[in-house]
């Protein structure tokens, strides 16, 4: 029998109901390490930049401040409620916006972005879904462009780790977190892997992974 999940509208509801409260109970914790991946990004002044899952836009924030009026920085997430609190809290004009969508079907021209970012958001898809989510990071990504991604991860040889991923796996529609090999999944998805980090968050080992888009067929010709 397949497990059963969460499905996209249900994904979306939940998120949405979690947006109140999201900064107080979440970014505490996840903040810091997302302000680390954004410093492995090293993005510059002109630099076009997207965050995958930007919930209510604090990393959003920070990309602005790091790209100045000569970049661009675009966040999207599935849930409306996120979107909004994102809206209000950036400086939403020509050079920068908030989406509401899905990462598996990105709403953006091929080869559109120098860097992308991706906090704690990929380990929420499917095992399945999760190539498709990198396949479309890859189109939207300029040759060579920079990809950090933040994840729970299940390299290291920890019980709490094991406990997390059995949680999925009892309860998936609570518990829609998926643990990952953070590294391997880039690296299959023809991702070049630069720098990686292991940090704990609430005695979770999370896996920061900072890579380049690997040269696709076309490039190597």
């Amino acid at each position: 029998m397949r497990k059963r999940t969460r499905n996209s509208q249900e994904s979306k509801a939940w998120y949405n109901a979690l947006s109140r409260y999201y900064d107080v109970l979440v970014d505490p914790f996840q903040g810091p390490l997302r302000r680390r991946g954004i410093g492995f990004l090293g993005v510059s002044s002109d630099d076009q930049i997207l965050d995958i899952g930007c919930g209510t836009g604090r990393g959003l924030t920070t990309l602005q401040n790091a790209v100045g009026p000569g970049g661009k920085v675009v966040g999207i997430d599935v849930a409306d409620r996120m979107c909004q609190l994102a809206q209000d809290r950036v400086e939403v004009d020509a050079s920068s916006a908030v989406v509401c969508g899905n990462a598996l079907a990105l709403p953006f021209d091929s080869d559109s972005f120098d860097a992308v970012l991706v906090s704690f958001t990929l380990e929420l898809f499917e095992y399945e879904c999760q190539m498709a989510v990198l396949d479309e990071i890859r189109r939207v990504l300029a040759p060579r462009g920079k990809i950090c991604v933040i994840a729970p991860s299940t390299t290291a040889s920890d019980l709490v780790s094991l406990l997390y991923k059995r949680l999925n796996d009892v309860f998936p529609t609570l518990v829609d977190s998926r643990p990952l090999d953070v590294g391997s999944v880039l690296a299959r998805a023809d991702f070049e892997i630069i720098q990686t980090e292991m940090e704990w968050v609430l005695a979770v080992p999370v896996e920061l992974v900072f890579a380049r888009r690997g040269p696709s067929a076309g490039d190597r010709s």
